[in-house]
């Protein structure tokens, strides 16, 4: 799935770094490989972290980062990574907005962002917090005297364009001298919530939700506002799950769907309404799901699943794009005809049968499985 997180790119190393093939090296990149690729929110992640030094990039070098063609991997390319996501259509109802300074806050939006299938943006200062500037003991530090001033707005860096589109908006952030820090202000103030359900949630060593609460509520007209949580830093994804399966949200109206990564491609595929692929949901809702499928019959790839899901066997055609359940624990995808007692599991969307066979490939191809809601 796309999620629209805008990141903001600092320090020389970002404006002077050329890295190709995952390495810093002399060797060119095919600036071509980035053609027709759509990116992801981990896309971006990944290579601002490498940009930044936070990792080695091992597992970039296979990428096609290169996207304004000058054969090497720099903070241009960046630029237009986050661009295409910035114009990207939302591809949920709901969105996950975090501001994080430490790290904290993070963890936990992850762990949301995972569970939902959810869009998600980073609220990043266009001043970033340095440590000091948060030193809890300063009374003169910066994040001190912001939360002294109430009108103070902190500016955002590469603001969202619009949430128009999303119903939902998790709001997330640390508790700064017992309250929400006033960059959150700043995002409320930009946006129209008159018709969103806002739900805050927190992260902290010791202080509560509760004040940051009533400043939001108190700040902009909201549609709905939902009881919000306060995490520990050492809160689990269980923790996370538990709150949001406890939120009074219209959860069975939404619409599941699967996705198919493919290497670089993601395919969509509706669900089909039977206790099968209710169990197949099921099984990806707490994480993605890597299959090995090969080639059987000149029709379809077929990867065996970790465990059996009922059965709901018909004798049926199938057609190229469908998601087949044979024998309780053999997933299939079908590129052609065939016509067996099997269970449906769900049809691939737009795409024809020759993408989809090149996509697929020869031989053994490996997928990998998870849930979003539309």
């Amino acid at each position: 799935m796309k999620k629209l997180i805008p990141l903001l790119v600092t320090g020389m190393v970002l404006l002077t770094a050329c890295i190709t093939g995952g390495k810093k090296s002399a060797v060119q990149v095919d600036s071509q490989a980035a053609v027709s690729v759509r990116y992801t929110a981990e896309d971006v992640r990944k290579l601002k972290q490498y940009l930044s030094a936070e990792t080695d990039g091992e597992e970039l070098k296979e990428q096609p980062y290169d996207l304004n063609g000058d054969s090497c991997w720099n903070a241009a390319d960046l630029t237009v990574m986050k661009r295409e996501l910035l114009e990207a259509e939302p591809q949920s109802s709901t969105i996950v907005v975090y501001f994080s300074r430490t790290g904290n806050t993070e963890k936990i939006a992850h762990d949301l962002i995972d569970l939902t299938g959810a869009d998600s943006y980073v609220i990043e200062a266009a001043v970033p917090y340095t440590d000091e500037d948060i030193a809890y003991n300063n009374s003169s530090c910066r994040a001190n005297q912001e939360q002294n001033d109430k009108t103070v707005r902190p500016e955002i860096a590469d603001p969202i364009e619009s949430l128009d589109g999303y119903d939902t908006v998790f709001l997330g952030y640390p508790i700064w001298w017992g309250q929400e820090p006033r960059i959150i202000d700043t995002f409320l103030e930009r946006y129209d919530f008159s018709d969103k359900t806002v739900i805050p949630f927190c992260t902290s060593a010791s202080s509560g939700i509760s004040v940051s609460e009533k400043n939001i509520a108190a700040l902009v007209p909201i549609g709905e506002q939902l009881t919000g949580r306060r995490f520990a830093a050492s809160a689990s994804r269980d923790d996370v799950k538990a709150w949001y399966d406890s939120l009074p949200l219209k959860k069975e109206d939404a619409e599941m769907q699967l996705q198919i990564k493919i290497g670089d491609d993601v395919l969509t595929a509706s669900l089909a309404e039977n206790t099968s692929a209710q169990a197949l949901a099921d099984l990806l809702k707490d994480g993605s799901l890597t299959l090995e499928l090969h080639d059987y019959g000149s029709f379809e790839k077929v990867g065996t699943l970790p465990e059996t899901l009922p059965r709901n066997d018909e004798q049926i055609q199938t057609d190229f794009g469908d998601l087949i359940l044979y024998q309780g624990n053999q997933f299939s995808i079908y590129y052609d005809k065939n016509a067996w007692s099997l269970t449906k599991l769900g049809h691939i969307e737009n795409v024809t049968q020759e993408q989809l066979k090149s996509m697929l490939g020869d031989g053994n191809v490996t997928v990998e499985l998870s849930v979003k809601m539309k």
